[in-house]
């Protein structure tokens, strides 16, 4: 037997093993839905699913400057659910997640919550909500006032990430009732999506 060839497998097995990373899962609902959006500081990430949020809310309410409106949080509501994606993320960028979501300036804190995949089964994941959250709630009927409205490009990455994401039809049909406040994110935040707008330029 030839030990040259035996210690080489042995070191390329080892350095298999030893190159699995534990991993995470995130549930992102509002830009991260978009694979680009995701990859700019999670390169790692990978899709896993579509999953369902229940008992809670879509909304909208801290204001960006480089999304020059406001981004998406989530709010209790057990008359409604938040569809999303559920991202498998290598451990050791939770911190970057956290970082890319505001969580060391107060922004977002992290938590986990308990998701359902639409043919079954549950899942335990991350998840950020805002520090501030919306108040008063909407009454029914009533639109989203115009300092809590996302910009126009926000909007299109949400709506564009949960067509990406293979979201139910209906959840992408009230994505698309959402008002914006007709802006335009940063020169700099349209540079970072870059190839995302290149295939949708109307959205600028």
């Amino acid at each position: 037997m030839n030990l040259f060839f035996v210690g080489a497998a042995l070191l390329a097995l080892a350095c298999q093993v030893g190159a699995e990373k534990e991993k995470f899962l995130y549930f992102a609902y509002g830009s991260n839905l978009l694979h680009k959006r995701i990859q700019i500081q999670n390169p790692t990430a990978e899709f896993f699913s579509s999953a369902v949020l229940p008992d809670w809310r879509l909304d909208f309410n801290l204001q960006v400057k480089a999304w020059n409106g406001a981004v998406a949080t989530v709010v209790p509501d057990h008359k409604s659910v938040t569809w999303g994606a559920l991202w498998l993320i290598d451990l050791d960028q939770m911190a970057e997640l956290d970082k890319q979501e505001g969580v060391p300036d107060g922004w977002y804190y992290a938590t986990n919550v308990t998701v359902l995949q639409p043919k079954g089964g549950s899942f335990e994941a991350r998840i950020y909500i805002e520090t501030q959250n919306p108040s008063p709630p909407l009454r029914p009927g009533q639109t989203l006032p115009m300092d809590r409205r996302p910009s126009n490009t926000y909007l299109s990455v949400i709506t564009f990430g949960a067509i990406e994401s293979k979201l139910p039809k209906d959840y992408i049909k009230y994505l698309f009732t959402i008002p914006s406040n007709g802006k335009t994110a940063s020169k700099e935040k349209l540079q970072e999506l870059g190839h995302f707008y290149e295939i949708y330029p109307c959205l600028k």
